[in-house]
């Protein structure tokens, strides 16, 4: 068994309360989990082993600087430059923990103490707290938000219209008068491009009680529901 460096036994000593094992992959998922969240986070390059620990009032914000390339294009930081060089991919997030506001520099402070992470340029806890956010990371935040908003409401739009779809699709049966093959279709809309016409022209010859080409008979299939007692 190989000798432990001091990192990696603080590392083991580590109970995060969420561990995100790809930053890319669980982008949605981080940003959901942590709004209006205060709390200490670690990222962690999984290339190198170099980390970064850092806190904030409001996670979900932090978060949306991070993901946003164009803010961390603009910024000298060693761990929004490792994010860019690497990917988010080769990335680790660990929510140490969440704490209230008033004691969140006194938390971080005490991780700085105890990982002395690499990405970290000073060892006050406090830098980062008071971090102006620019124009453009603020806009792209916003951005972001929206993004996950609209995602998230546009799955449910389409559930929604599925649903609603498949409640109002009405079997159809289409006889070929010459064969007596007898076919069976979920919908009108299936029905007609089998014929190759239109839907309102099934829909017609099923009103009118005519026939398609003059070979094909098509009616509504009758469901028969059991009365339950």
């Amino acid at each position: 068994m190989k000798n432990l460096k001091l990192n990696d036994t603080v590392m083991l000593d580590l109970c995060p309360i969420v561990k995100y094992n790809d930053a890319d992959l669980e982008k949605v998922q981080i940003l959901a989990d942590n709004r209006k969240k205060v709390g200490v986070y670690l990222w962690i390059n999984n290339e190198n082993g170099n980390k970064y620990v850092g806190s904030s009032v409001s996670l979900s914000v932090r978060m949306y600087s991070y993901y946003s390339l164009r803010s961390l294009a603009k910024s000298n930081r060693p761990i929004d430059r490792a994010l860019l060089k690497y990917g988010f991919s080769r990335f680790s997030l660990y929510i140490l923990e969440y704490c209230a506001s008033e004691n969140v520099l006194e938390r971080e402070q005490y991780y700085l103490d105890k990982i002395k992470p690499e990405y970290n340029i000073v060892e006050k806890a406090g830098s980062t707290v008071g971090y102006k956010h620019t124009e453009d990371s603020l806009v792209a935040a916003t951005k972001m938000r929206n993004f996950v908003l609209s995602d998230e409401v546009k799955k449910r739009k389409a559930n929604s219209t599925a649903n609603a779809s498949a409640a109002n699709r009405v079997p159809i049966i289409v006889e070929n008068i010459k064969t007596k093959e007898i076919l069976e279709y979920v919908s009108m809309t299936e029905a007609s491009k089998v014929l190759g016409v239109h839907k309102n022209a099934v829909g017609q010859a099923i009103s009118d009680n005519r026939l398609i080409k003059k070979t094909f008979r098509v009616a509504k299939k009758v469901i028969n529901k059991e009365n339950k007692t």
